[in-house]
């Protein structure tokens, strides 16, 4: 039997951290995390080609090794399984958006810690419907340039900018224990200023985070979220001289640390899951943003695992 660690990190076949492939989590294994792919892109707005992200990051993540000196977690002593890609169907969102909580609550029922690579925000919104169904409404803990809030986008519901207002609308989450940090960039008016302010989720601009500082964020993060929480993430809160690889990329975001720091920052915190969306490496020539992306979920995962000790 071959060990994958005996094999050079540019070679097999590119599982997340080179870690076993399993399509059975209740028969297969006793897993205590899953990573699943959802390369579905088709609610973006701007740039596509976050369906390719999963592939990306996982390749990118056998640069990675399981022991993090920071946390003092070591990985090895958890079941970690790459449990492949949820089958969507390119073209139909809301039988994608099916599939996706199908295969999330699968993981769920496992008790198993899913840790998701999207795919385009608008696939948070099935990972939570599936999440809530089991937790109920959780705390949500974002990073993002752009709130998510909007009711609607080309007169339609469902895409990539009206995630969390649907999450909100549906009972998903609660906004009064949840927080976003990253908003930036310009708006369409005055009222979005005004959808921000009565979701009830707390923000922290990316200029309030670089004057508060990361310390003072992390404690902010452990304040106000309670019980279970779930972390998403969009590779666009980093600014992309970093993270240049993203459908809608803004000037003036947190640096490869800052986004690191603040991930690691969610020890503590009950996560139940966690995801990373936004991802388009088309755009990431030298494959930088997918190596951040597979060290932020590496940070991710560290917080998850740690909480189940």
């Amino acid at each position: 039997m071959i060990d994958p660690q005996d094999v050079p990190r540019f070679a097999g076949v590119s599982s997340f951290m080179r870690m076993p492939h399993t399509y059975d989590l209740l028969e297969e294994t006793d897993a205590d995390a899953a990573f699943l792919g959802i390369p579905f892109d088709d609610a973006t707005t701007y740039r596509t080609g976050a369906r390719f992200g999963p592939r990306a990051i996982r390749e990118a993540s056998t640069l990675l090794k399981p022991y993090n000196p920071i946390t003092e977690t070591n990985l090895q002593e958890y079941s970690i399984v790459d449990h492949d890609d949820v089958p969507v169907v390119p073209g139909y969102i809301e039988e994608t958006f099916a599939e996706i909580e199908e295969r999330v609550g699968y993981v769920l029922e496992s008790e198993t810690i899913p840790a998701i690579a999207g795919g385009d925000h608008s696939t948070t919104l099935p990972v939570l419907r599936a999440v809530a169904e089991q937790h109920g409404p959780v705390s949500l803990v974002q990073f993002d340039a752009h709130s998510d809030l909007w009711t609607e986008y080309f007169g339609k519901e469902h895409n990539h900018g009206t995630t969390v207002h649907t999450a909100i609308e549906e009972g998903l989450i609660d906004p009064e224990s949840s927080i976003r940090i990253g908003d930036r960039g310009g708006l369409y008016g005055a009222d979005d200023v005004d959808l921000i302010e009565d979701s009830g989720i707390e923000y922290v601009t990316t200029d309030e985070a670089a004057s508060r500082g990361f310390d003072s964020l992390g404690e902010r993060i452990h304040d106000r979220v309670t019980g279970p929480a779930f972390a998403t993430i969009d590779i666009d809160v980093v600014d992309p001289a970093f993270a240049p690889g993203t459908g809608t990329p803004m000037p003036g975001g947190l640096s490869s640390r800052e986004i690191l720091r603040l991930t690691r920052a969610l020890h503590g915190v009950d996560l139940v899951g966690f995801d990373l969306v936004e991802v388009a490496p088309a755009y990431d020539p030298a494959g930088t943003t997918a190596i951040l992306a597979a060290n932020v979920m590496f940070e991710a995962l560290c917080a998850a695992l740690d909480g189940t000790e």
